[in-house]
């Protein structure tokens, strides 16, 4: 039976989205966080020289993928070519880096009212929540019908991960950041449930492709903010930030994606399943690693924060580890029950850092 990992809270989880709480000061710490960060910041660098890619990806930035086995397509110039002028994910991922700014990025303390501002920013029409509210885990069996189907999120919770994992959790955390609780906590929440939603829409674009043209830009937005290369948003710039080749190998990734639409064709049903499948894999792959690597950097910060900064980096694994335990129980059991042993303490002191770090390094050594 896998192990469902999350934070043990005393008021109820909220099932649906509802509107922006009112801020207030009388919660739990509101106005001020206590504790530190790591001085100097922790510095990883990345060294993937013994990895080589798979004989079926496909490789762009080598000779324009003149060695590889795919045939020529529109990707091998090493730049992604929309099919369509207007790609709707990428405001999903601006409101993701609004949302970054006004809850944790550079170490900001985040205050009542900056989580109703990124609530607002979360909740807007046809945006990130409306997503989370029927993201489904590809990787697991089909649900009998729809992941927005009264019922169905709560029998099929693995298939269903958008509604029943990642929105109580998102729906809590934003209603407690408002009241003033534990801010540093509560936006770390919300950010590990965002990246686990990017992993996931990411990979969910490609499949839709299969009918949905369109959907492979989707799947190149979702991961890059629809940038080029060397100037990504959302979660390929958090990936990229630790490990520059894990981020080029999804960013190749993605332009499989687009070859494989183009090779087929970019108007109608796609019938060449076989090589969508190796786009998806490629992608899996390398997101999978980059995932990995922003968890890893936030459990090594537990060796060198303290209070409410140290509490939300443990909050932060608490809450993503459960998303790489499949993959990890597929690659190594025992290493896999690190990550469930470890996010399962009850408190950042307890946590073996070292085994953490360890178990994911040997998990997921290559994009």
């Amino acid at each position: 039976m896998r192990l469902i990992l999350s934070l043990t809270l005393s008021l109820p989880l909220l099932a649906c989205p509802g509107p922006a709480p009112t801020p207030t000061d009388g919660g739990v710490d509101a106005g001020t966080s206590t504790g530190t960060f790591c001085e100097p910041p922790l510095v990883f660098t990345e060294n993937v020289t013994t990895c080589q890619p798979l004989a079926t990806d496909y490789t762009p930035r080598v000779s324009n993928s003149s060695t590889d086995t795919w045939p020529a397509c529109i990707s091998d110039t090493n730049t992604f070519t929309p099919i369509t002028p207007n790609i709707s994910s990428i405001a999903r991922i601006i409101a993701f880096e609004d949302i970054a700014t006004l809850l944790w990025r550079d170490g900001v303390l985040p205050t009542p009212q900056a989580f109703v501002d990124a609530r607002v920013a979360y909740a807007i029409d046809q945006g990130l929540d409306s997503r989370v509210q029927r993201r489904e885990d590809l990787h697991y069996a089909a649900a009998p019908s729809s992941c927005s189907t009264a019922g169905i999120p709560e029998q099929f919770p693995d298939r269903c991960a958008g509604p029943s994992k990642l929105l109580p959790i998102l729906n809590d955390s934003f209603a407690r950041g408002a009241m003033g609780q534990t801010p540093r906590l509560h936006a770390a929440r919300i950010e590990a449930a965002l990246v686990w939603f990017l992993y996931l829409s990411s990979l969910s674009e490609v499949v839709s492709c299969t009918t949905r043209p369109q959907d492979c830009d989707s799947c190149w937005a979702y991961y890059t903010g629809g940038t080029t290369r060397d100037a990504p948003l959302g979660l390929a710039k958090m990936i990229r930030a630790l490990g520059p080749e894990t981020h080029d190998r999804a960013y190749d990734a993605t332009l499989a994606v687009r070859c494989w639409r183009n090779l087929d064709n970019e108007t109608t049903l796609a019938a060449d399943l076989s090589r969508r499948d190796l786009a998806f894999a490629q992608l899996d792959r390398a997101l999978l690693r980059g995932v990995a690597l922003v968890l890893r950097q936030r459990v090594s910060e537990l060796s060198c924060t303290t209070g409410e900064v140290r509490d939300a980096r443990f909050a932060f694994f608490k809450t993503l580890a459960p998303l790489l335990d499949r993959a990890a129980r597929e690659r190594n059991v025992a290493s896999a029950d690190v990550l469930v042993r470890e996010a399962a303490e009850a408190s950042a002191a307890e946590v073996d850092v070292t085994a953490v770090t360890s178990a994911l390094d040997a998990l997921f050594p290559c994009p």
